[in-house]
């Protein structure tokens, strides 16, 4: 007597099923909102993952891109109470800045 086979083979729907979830150069650059040379730039410095179907021909899954997404992601501090203010260099011009001008200098001159 045979023993019933307990797992399931693959059948043509579910191989279909996962070529559709596979995305083109195009629709990935619509996803991400760049141009699909940008697209192939980020495959050869491999940030990001693809699946090669011929030698000119790339596609994506869903979750490379979501890899990829949460690799350029950043976290945004929200914990500080009170915001810090801006520190800057002092104003240029000597003189200018504090208010004191050539005019004035000269006006009190002549009056010793």
């Amino acid at each position: 007597m045979e023993e019933p086979m307990t797992e399931q083979q693959p059948t043509n729907q579910s191989c279909a099923h996962s070529v559709e979830r596979l995305l083109t150069v195009s629709m990935v650059a619509s996803i991400l909102g760049i141009s699909p040379k940008t697209v192939h730039k980020l495959v050869r410095e491999g940030k990001l993952a693809c699946v090669k179907v011929t030698a000119r021909d790339r596609r994506f899954t869903h979750e490379q891109i979501q890899q990829y997404i949460e690799s350029q992601s950043t976290c945004v501090r929200v914990d500080r109470k009170v915001p810090q203010p801006v520190k800057s260099a002092p104003r240029k011009g000597g003189a200018k800045s504090t208010g004191v001008s050539g005019t004035d200098l000269r006006k009190e001159m002549r009056s010793w």
